[in-house]
């Protein structure tokens, strides 16, 4: 399991919220709003969860376009 260097993130609640948080995002935009709120750069996001980074890469850029052919 990685450090967590955030304390944002020290608690298993936090981390289930972000998870959460990223999980029901409709758009990429949501989501980096999301990591932006809990003092992560996007490739921290990506080396320190990287199962909820491939769900992302599936939502479209912004609320309301249509998804991404996969």
């Amino acid at each position: 399991m990685y450090e967590q260097d955030s304390d944002s993130l020290d608690s298993l609640r936090e981390s289930s919220a972000l998870e959460l948080s990223i999980k029901t995002a409709r758009s990429k935009a949501e989501v980096l709003e999301t990591i932006q709120t809990y003092d992560l750069s996007e490739d921290d996001f990506t080396k320190r969860f990287p199962v909820l980074a491939k769900v992302t890469q599936g939502l479209p850029d912004v609320p309301g376009e249509a998804v991404p052919p996969t």
